[in-house]
């Protein structure tokens, strides 16, 4: 039952009430439709220039910021 959970209701509903929560979620979608995410879980990098979709392996997503972290923005990644 949801009165069991630990939560911040009355901030939650606050959030809710005011309409913040709503407008989060229309910049979610917003954000989804710029950099065409097609599905759960995608890994968006350097701008869109790099996305991992689907179920990919860690240690292809720690290579990928690692590359990143190595020169950002001033190459192609390996990854």
């Amino acid at each position: 039952m949801i009165s069991d959970m630990p939560l911040p209701l009355a901030g939650i509903r606050r959030h809710i009430d005011s309409g913040a929560a709503h407008a989060a979620l229309c910049a979610d979608f917003d954000a989804k439709d710029r950099q065409l995410v097609e599905g759960s879980p995608t890994f968006v990098f350097n701008e869109g220039r790099q996305k991992l979709y689907g179920n990919v392996g860690y240690w292809i997503i720690e290579a990928s910021i690692n590359e990143l972290l190595v020169a950002p923005g001033c190459r192609a990644s390996w990854c």
